[in-house]
């Protein structure tokens, strides 16, 4: 039986030729997109535990199996940013030969020499040196390598400093190893001294890894599990009827049962066969896409041995099983298939499993989320997999009920014939809009998840006007005694760096805070009613952004640090409060911060902190940042969250029109016969397009309609529950993307028009 199968699959005549070509070509494509998901969600996990090396030096830094070295390595490790970009800057003292090395460099840099990531290499070179490389002392002695970098585009930078200089230095800690995986948790980390200390560039913890990954698992593996599935499909009723002919003269179940498994399994092994062949070529192009926000290294996007085994054996055995399941009809009559005997309809309890995923979500509204993220993901993501195995088990039932109304509502020839066909065996209706009805699902969810987070932002820090001020406050300590042994010691603001700023093309003004112990300012006009210094009503006027001075005040209350101030409200409305102190007792204050207004041009902002930057003996924690770039890093973890839901989306509908787009051609040529037949009873051309249009359009419509308002139910009982905030309605993007979805469906029904013109004609039904 197996030789006659393989006969049949190879040598069945044209027909036999251009079957196994389609199966292998769908099966094909369907087996590269899953390897291809199946390596990102490897290489989300591999560019996250690049970060670990970072968490050298912390209390809650892993214990690495790297045996510790005898001589200790000075380390301090803090953030700067260059156009928006952070950069990791870490500042390393070998005290011995024997000194830890971190990864990516051949040797601790010595005093006077660092290495830097290539993408930073490259900016360091097409960057003028006022604008960055003057940040960093010495000169470039190569590049870091790809095992320390998380991503191409990392910046990083490894800098050369003698132990005694760091030894100086708060915030630096002597290390004997490097870390070698991330910690468990990544908050409440400070360093032996007390320090509240973290890499700017922190990675994911475990259990953010874990949602990332079960959001990729459940929202672009099933579509492309549902269209390999559809592809093993091709040629079903065709094969029934083959199948069914063998029964009636004389074959066994169980020798029709190995020649159907064997035609399947062949076809499903060389569609495995191409599909990795595609994952090979697509990977590279892939690697590029920012799917964490930060591209992927092509070697990152890599297959595990379990992963290769599971997907070359268990897709052919899964097109096996389909095939034989397939089959239940010709076994129990294959006078029945050949007939074309209608099948049983679906019931209604069909329906259940997607009630009982929408009340395993209710469940939670009532008795509240669980504290932990993995207790949440355990809590969330069983109610979307059951929603998604509702909406393709009440499909059927579904497409039925539409076919039913659309037959009572009709009296024209394409539509009744549309509606009986459906009725007859829905089935294979809803089968081919299956993906699609899912995409608009997974769709409808991640935008309105997404809007209603965006919802919970305030705005930008300061408002839109005051975006490019640059503020050098983040760092809690006074300009030039941060990192000096007193923090609170008074300095004066330095002639060169005030002269030198003055000297920038597109700084308008500086502001210079000055501290007044005690001062504080109320909760309506700063975040929870922060700490506040002294400016001179001469220098707020010239930037009328920050606000301004009530009339006849000499000096006002000021944020000690702008990023204090509330997201959203526009500072330039403010009256700030007027104080005693004249403009000529400033001069003889301390200085808590300098704001620096510019034009907010990248040249006037990296000029400006360069200059900030250069002007302290020792490293600060972290860099002057801009308010805007502030709002963008507090906005961070959204970002990411809209880069995922882009990423789902944009990948979920070109499956669901590939799983449409197989279904649909399959179908033609499972029907062929009856329209030819129709054709020659005087049906025209146009009639046969309607009607296919419809029996894929009725189910499309009325299954949409059902996923896209389960989807809004349960994005509105996840954003209660996890967000904590009500559902915010999608905006016009959302509606444009469904529209976008179902008329690209419809153009691709419409792709298959000159197929249904060469399929019926009347050598069809002659031959068959």
């Amino acid at each position: 039986m197996i030789r006659l199968g393989l006969r049949l699959t190879i040598s069945g005549g044209r027909e036999a030729v251009i079957r196994l070509v389609i199966l292998v070509t769908a099966v094909g494509l369907g087996t590269g997109l899953l390897l291809a998901a199946i390596s990102g969600i490897n290489a989300v996990s591999t560019q996250n535990d690049r970060h670990a090396w970072l968490w050298t030096g912390t209390s809650i830094e892993p214990a690495g199996p790297a045996k510790p070295s005898a001589d200790p390595l000075w380390w301090h490790i803090s953030g700067d940013i260059f156009a928006g970009q952070e950069i990791d800057v870490i500042q390393v003292g070998a005290s011995g030969p024997t000194s830890p090395v971190p990864p990516g460099i051949p040797r601790d840099p010595p005093p006077g020499q660092y290495y830097a990531s290539p993408a930073l290499a490259r900016l360091l070179r097409g960057t003028p040196a006022d604008e960055l490389s003057d940040r960093y002392p010495g000169r470039l002695a190569g590049v870091i390598g790809d095992a320390a970098l998380p991503s191409p585009d990392s910046l990083v930078v490894i800098i050369g400093r003698t132990a005694a200089q760091l030894a100086r230095t708060p915030n630096s800690v002597q290390v004997t190893a490097i870390a070698t995986t991330l910690p468990g948790s990544l908050e409440g980390e400070r360093n032996h001294r007390g320090l509240h200390l973290r890499p700017p560039d922190e990675g994911t913890e475990p259990s953010g890894i874990d949602l990332i990954l079960s959001v990729v698992a459940l929202a672009l593996l099933v579509p492309v599990l549902i269209f390999i599935a559809t592809a093993t499909r091709l040629s079903a009723a065709r094969r029934e009827q083959r199948f069914a002919a063998m029964r009636l003269i004389g074959a066994r179940p169980r020798q029709v049962s190995v020649i159907a498994a064997v035609e399947s399994t062949v076809a499903a092994a060389a569609g495995v066969a191409a599909g990795f062949g595609l994952f090979f070529v697509l990977r590279a192009p892939l690697a590029v896409v920012p799917f964490t926000g930060e591209p992927f290294f092509p070697g990152d996007m890599s297959l595990t041995l379990p992963d290769i085994l599971a997907v070359a054996i268990g897709v052919p055995v899964a097109a096996a099983v389909v095939a034989r399941l397939a089959l239940r009809r010709v076994h129990t009559s294959p006078l029945g298939v050949t007939r074309r005997v209608t099948p049983k309809p679906p019931q209604v309890w069909r329906v259940l499993p997607l009630l009982a995923g929408l009340a395993e979500l209710g469940f939670f509204v009532v008795h509240g989320r669980p504290p932990t993220v993995p207790g949440q993901i355990q809590a969330f993501l069983p109610g979307f997999l059951l929603i998604m195995v509702g909406l393709v088990t009440a499909g059927p039932w579904l497409t039925m009920v539409g076919a039913q109304v659309l037959a009572q509502h009709t009296s024209r020839p394409d539509s009744l014939i549309a509606a009986r066909r459906l009725a007859d065996d829905p089935r294979a209706g809803f089968r081919a809009v299956s993906g699609l009805v899912l995409a608009l699902f997974i769709t409808t969810v991640a935008v309105a998840a997404i809007t209603t987070q965006s919802a919970k932002d305030l705005g930008p820090i300061g408002g839109h006007a005051a975006a490019g001020v640059l503020a050098d406050d983040l760092a809690g300590q006074p300009l030039l005694s941060r990192g000096r042994p007193s923090p609170t010691a008074a300095v004066p603001p330095p002639a060169a760096l005030l002269a030198r700023l003055s000297r920038i093309d597109g700084v308008h003004s500086v502001i210079e805070v000055r501290a007044d112990a005690g001062l504080t300012l109320p909760r309506q006009l700063i975040a929870s009613g922060g700490p506040a210094g002294l400016v001179s009503c001469a220098q707020l006027a010239r930037v009328a952004a920050l606000g301004h001075c009530p009339a006849g005040a000499a000096t006002v209350a000021f944020p000690q640090f702008l990023a204090n101030a509330p997201a959203g409200r526009n500072l330039a409305r403010i009256t700030w409060p007027a104080e005693d102190a004249s403009a000529s007792q400033l001069s003889g204050m301390d200085l808590d911060s300098i704001d620096i207004a510019t034009n907010g041009s990248r040249s006037a902002v990296e000029q400006a902190r360069t200059a900030l930057e250069t002007a302290n003996a020792y490293p600060a924690i972290g860099a002057p940042l801009t308010l805007g770039e502030l709002s963008t890093q507090q906005n961070s973890v959204n970002n990411a969250y809209q880069q995922l839901a882009d990423v789902v989306i944009l990948a979920s509908l070109p499956i669901a029109g590939c799983t449409l787009a197989a279904a649909a051609a399959a179908g033609l040529a499972d029907r062929k016969r009856p329209f030819s037949l129709l054709r020659l009873t005087g049906a025209r051309l146009g009639m046969l397009r309607r009607v296919v249009t419809l029996e894929s359009a009725v189910p499309l419509l009325a299954v949409a309609v059902v996923s896209i308002g389960v989807g809004f139910a349960a994005s509105a009982m996840f954003a209660s529950v996890q967000l904590q905030h009500t559902l915010v309605a999608p905006g016009a993007g959302y509606y444009l993307i469904v529209m976008a979805g179902i008329a690209a469906s419809l153009g691709i029904i419409a792709a298959t028009f000159p197929l249904l013109r060469r399929i019926t004609g009347p050598e069809t039904a002659r031959n068959e």
